[in-house]
C-alpha cells in the first residue's frame, strides 16, 4: 500500500480539477483559514482595538502619523471626523476643527468607496503635520477639500489663513485630490482637481520642502503638474522604495526621480495585459505592488506588470461584485506575510464589504475570510500593560478575561511594541486582527426573555445572520451553549435575528428559563473554518481508480477537534460525514498527535472537506497521510 503525505501545502480558491500526481498542491478552497509555514490553520479571532469611534459611522482610513522626531500617532477617519488614538486611555479622541474650519460640520463623505488618503508632511519649521484628502469630501469655505491635522485641530491646507506658506498652482485653485504622498522632497497630489478641472492622469507636486515654505507652494521653480501620456485614468497610487507607482486601467506607470530639481520626475509606462480597477486595492510589499482588476490580480515591480493569480485566475471576475468593485480595499498583515483585500461578494445582499481575500505571497496560498472590514491599517501603538494594571475597567477588553486561548498572558508588557494589523468597519469599530481570544467577544449586561431572546451587550460588531456562542451566564444557565474551560460546544449555536451594536436578538425561546443574574455572561461570533482538498487520485494517469483504506491527520493538541467529510467522484453528498478527529492528549509536552480515520472506499477520485466551528480555538493541521492503492480500471 502506498502512503502519500500531504505537506508543503499550496492552495487556491477556484475549482482546480482532479489532483492526479501532485499531492503537495492539495487544497482548492480554504475558508476562514490559511497556510503559514506549511501548516494549515483556522484564522485567529479579531478583537476590539479600542472602544467604538464616537461618530458610530463607516471607517474610511487608518493611518500611522510619523512625527519629525520619529515618534508616531495613530489616526482614523470616519465619514465626518478625524480621530487620534490616546495611548493613555486606549480611546480614539475626536479631533476638533479649527482656524477657517471652526464652523465646518464634517467631511460628509458621500459614497462608501470614496476612501481617504493621507501622509505625514512636516511644516517648513519641521513641526508635525498630517495632510489628507479624498474624493467625495465636502469642501471647506471657498471650495477646498484638502485638510491637515497640526497636532491640535483640523484645518484647510489650501487656505493661507491656516497654512501661511501655501501658494496655488498657476492654473488656479487646488480643489481636491484622490491621493497624496510625500515623495522626492515634495508633497504630491495625485488626480488633482484644479480650478474645477480633473487631471485623472496627473500628479501635482510642490517645490522642494525648505525653511522658506516652498514645500507648500505650487507656483515656484521645481513645482508643477506631471501628466502621463495616456487616455487611461489613474486607479491606484503607491510608493515602492524610491519609485512612485501609479496603476491604470490597462497598465502601470512609474514616477522616478531625476537629478534635475526643475524637472524632478521621469515617467515610465509599464505595459501589461491587465489593469487595476479598484482605486484603493494597491498594496506595496516585498518589492512589488499588488492590486485588483476586474480580470485578475496584478503584481508590479516597476519593470513588469504581470498577473500573480495563476491559481485563482477567475476569482475577481466571478467572486467580487462588479457593480461595487471599487469598494475593494487592500492591506497587509506583516505577521503572516499576507496581502488582504476586503471586497463585496458577488450577488450578495450586503451593501458593503463582507469578505476578505487573503494571499500569502511567500508560499503562494490563497483563502477567504468572512469578515466585514472597510479598510486596513498597521501600527505598533497600543496599551503597554503590566500585571498591576490588568482589570476589566482598563479600557482594553483583551485583558479583561483569564480564559484566553493561548500566548496572551506571556506577552504582558509587550503590547506596545508588537506590530498590529488593524481594520475598520461600517459601524465605527476598529479591530486588531490575529487575536488569541474569541472572535468579536463582548459581555452581556441584561437579558429580555420571550419567544425570542434579547441580549443587552457592550458595543459590538455582531450582525444579523451571525452564529454566536454564549458562556458564563449565571442564573439563566440554560442560555449557555459553550464551555470555555474545555472549548466545547454544549448546545446548538444561536442565530442572530436582528442586532444593533448594543442589542442582539437570538432565535431562543427563553420564556421558561431561570431568572438571569445581571451583568454575567459573554458571547462570541463563531469562526467557521473549512478546507477542501483537490479531488485526489495519483493513479488516474494509469487509467486506475483509487482505493483509500484510511487517512491520518497530525493535529496540534491546542487546536481542539476536527470534523471531516469525504466525497466520492465529486458527488454532492458525502459518504462519510462529520467524522470526529480529536487528539486524545492535551499535554503541552506533546505538540500534536496523529489521529486516524477509516475510509475504506474505492472511487475515481476522493475529496476531503475538513471543518471546525469555534469562537476561540485555532486549529493547526501539520500533515495528512493518505494510505491508498490502485483500484480497478476506469471506464
Amino acid at each position: 500500500m502506498d502512503v502519500y503525505e500531504i505537506t508543503n501545502y499550496k492552495t487556491a480558491v477556484d475549482n482546480s480539477g482532479v489532483n492526479y500526481l501532485s499531492p503537495a498542491d492539495s487544497f482548492e478552497k480554504i475558508i476562514n483559514g490559511f497556510v503559514y509555514r506549511q501548516v494549515l490553520q483556522s484564522r485567529m479571532g479579531v478583537g476590539y482595538f479600542a472602544p467604538r469611534l464616537s461618530g458610530n459611522d463607516r471607517v474610511f482610513g487608518i493611518f500611522e502619523h510619523i512625527l519629525p522626531d520619529s515618534s508616531r500617532e495613530l489616526l482614523a477617519v470616519d465619514r465626518n471626523r478625524l480621530y487620534k488614538f490616546n495611548t493613555a486611555t486606549g480611546i480614539f479622541d475626536l479631533i476638533p476643527f479649527g482656524g477657517s474650519m471652526a464652523a465646518y460640520t464634517g467631511f460628509n463623505i458621500s459614497a462608501n468607496d470614496f476612501y481617504v488618503s493621507g501622509v505625514s508632511y512636516p511644516t517648513s519649521a519641521n513641526a508635525p503635520r498630517f495632510v489628507f484628502c479624498g474624493e467625495g469630501i465636502t469642501p471647506n469655505g471657498a471650495g477646498s477639500s484638502i485638510f491637515f491635522y497640526n497636532g491640535t485641530d483640523v484645518r484647510d491646507y489650501t487656505n493661507v489663513a491656516d497654512n501661511g506658506n501655501y501658494a496655488a498652482p498657476a492654473m488656479g485653485a487646488l480643489n481636491s485630490a484622490t491621493y497624496t504622498m510625500w515623495f522626492n522632497e515634495r508633497i504630491n497630489f495625485i488626480c488633482p482637481v484644479i480650478a474645477g478641472i480633473e487631471y485623472n492622469q496627473g500628479t501635482l507636486y510642490s517645490g522642494i520642502r525648505t525653511t522658506s515654505g516652498n514645500g507648500d507652494k505650487f507656483n515656484v521653480a521645481g513645482s508643477g503638474l506631471f501628466q502621463a501620456d495616456t487616455p487611461q485614468a489613474i486607479t491606484g497610487a503607491t510608493l515602492l522604495g524610491q519609485v512612485m507607482v501609479h496603476n491604470y486601467d490597462r497598465m502601470a506607470y512609474t514616477m522616478e526621480k531625476t537629478r534635475d530639481a526643475f524637472n524632478p520626475y521621469f515617467g515610465r509606462a509599464v505595459p501589461g495585459v491587465l489593469g487595476t480597477n479598484a482605486k484603493f486595492s494597491s498594496v506595496s510589499w516585498n518589492d512589488t505592488v499588488r492590486s485588483i482588476g476586474r480580470t485578475g490580480i496584478l503584481g508590479t515591480d516597476g519593470r513588469s506588470n504581470l498577473r500573480v493569480d495563476n491559481k485563482i485566475p477567475y476569482f475577481t471576475a466571478r467572486e467580487i461584485d462588479q457593480i461595487s468593485f471599487n469598494l475593494t480595499y487592500g492591506g497587509f498583515d506583516r505577521l503572516n506575510n499576507q496581502f488582504l483585500w476586503a471586497y463585496k461578494e458577488s450577488e450578495s445582499n450586503s451593501n458593503t464589504q463582507n469578505r476578505v481575500l487573503v494571499g500569502n505571497y511567500e508560499e503562494n496560498t490563497w483563502s477567504i475570510y468572512d469578515q466585514r472590514f472597510s479598510v486596513f491599517g498597521q501600527t505598533d501603538i497600543g496599551l503597554n500593560l503590566t500585571w498591576d494594571q490588568i482589570e476589566s475597567a482598563s479600557g482594553n477588553p483583551s485583558w479583561a478575561r483569564w480564559d484566553t486561548t493561548e500566548e496572551i498572558w506571556d506577552r504582558i508588557g509587550l503590547g506596545g511594541s508588537v506590530q498590529k494589523t488593524l481594520a475598520g468597519d461600517d459601524l465605527g469599530f476598529i479591530y486588531e486582527l490575529n487575536q488569541d481570544y474569541d472572535d468579536y467577544y463582548t459581555t452581556i449586561s441584561a437579558v429580555t426573555t420571550g419567544a425570542t431572546t434579547t441580549l443587552t451587550v457592550a458595543a459590538t460588531g455582531v450582525l444579523p445572520g451571525d452564529l454566536i456562542t454564549i458562556a458564563n451566564v449565571e442564573g439563566m444557565i440554560e442560555l449557555n451553549n459553550f464551555d470555555e474551560e474545555t472549548n466545547t460546544q454544549t448546545q446548538e449555536l444561536y442565530d442572530v435575528i436582528s442586532a444593533t451594536p448594543t442589542s442582539i436578538v437570538i432565535n431562543v425561546d427563553s420564556t421558561l428559563f431561570s431568572a438571569y443574574t445581571p451583568n454575567t455572561g459573554n458571547l462570541s461570533k463563531v469562526i467557521k473554518f473549512q478546507a477542501q482538498t483537490i479531488p485526489f487520485n495519483p493513479y488516474r494517469a494509469e487509467g486506475r481508480r483509487i482505493f483509500i483504506s484510511h487517512v491520518e491527520f497530525f493535529i496540534e493538541n491546542t487546536g481542539g477537534s476536527l470534523l471531516v467529510d469525504v466525497f466520492a467522484d465529486q458527488q454532492t453528498t458525502p459518504f462519510k460525514e462529520n467524522c470526529l478527529m480529536k487528539p486524545s492528549s492535551n499535554s503541552v509536552e506533546q505538540e500534536g498527535e496523529w489521529v486516524e480515520m477509516v475510509v475504506a472506499q474505492e472511487a475515481n477520485f476522493l475529496t476531503f472537506v475538513m471543518k471546525q466551528t469555534s469562537p476561540a480555538v485555532q486549529l493547526r493541521l501539520t500533515s495528512m497521510r493518505l494510505h491508498c492503492e490502485r483500484g480497478g480500471y476506469t471506464h
